[in-house]
């Protein structure tokens, strides 16, 4: 079967969520190497609005280079940062900073920054940009270090150390208003423009 669309993500939840809306779809991964594009932000000291630009760029760039391969299909682009204390915070290599991650957060606001983007031939075609703001509830050092051995591995391949479709939740005082793009994906705006540029009914 030709698919018109393809996702690139490896992102099972992503996938999950296209799915789950009946987009007709196959996932490519592009293997693009983001630590280039990051190491032109200083992680430790930025604004917000410049991690919107990285957020959309690093969606455009793995869009492109699986572009550049299936120039007539739609390539739909992700990437998300999470953003703190005017820092980045990226996917905790191991568990301690997992733990050094969430006592961080405790209490205190985060931001979500998600870019969702289509190219076409290259070329960029739609974007979103959405960014939500997310409080975590206090948490004790103990609670941290249960959440963290219930979770599990699967800890060190989420932003924050959070899945917020599970026990992550759990973690959260309040959370934006937009669950899918929370996930990683602006699912609803997303289909939304596949339907009026007549790539889905």
């Amino acid at each position: 079967m030709e698919y018109s669309i393809i996702l690139g993500s490896k992102s099972e939840i992503r996938r999950n969520l296209l799915k789950n809306a009946g987009v007709q779809f196959k996932v490519v991964e592009s293997g693009f190497d983001e630590t280039q594009l990051k190491d032109t932000v200083d992680s430790q000291a930025c604004e917000q609005e410049e991690i919107e630009d990285l957020v959309k760029k690093l969606s455009y760039e793995k869009a492109k280079i699986i572009s550049d391969r299936y120039n007539k299909n739609v390539i739909i682009g992700c990437d998300q940062v999470l953003f703190f204390d005017n820092r980045i915070f990226n996917k905790p290599n191991n568990f301690e900073e997992s733990y050094q991650q969430l006592r961080e957060l405790s209490g205190k606001n985060h931001k979500l920054i998600t870019a969702t983007i289509c190219v076409k031939e290259s070329r960029e075609i739609w974007s979103h940009v959405s960014v939500q703001n997310m409080r975590m509830r206090k948490l004790s050092d103990s609670y941290i270090k249960k959440y963290i051995e219930s979770v599990g591995d699967i800890i060190l391949n989420i932003l924050g150390g959070y899945e917020i479709e599970g026990k992550g939740i759990n973690l959260f005082e309040s959370i934006g208003d937009d669950l899918f793009s929370i996930q990683g994906i602006s699912i609803l705006q997303l289909i939304n423009f596949l339907r009026k540029a007549g790539y889905i009914e």
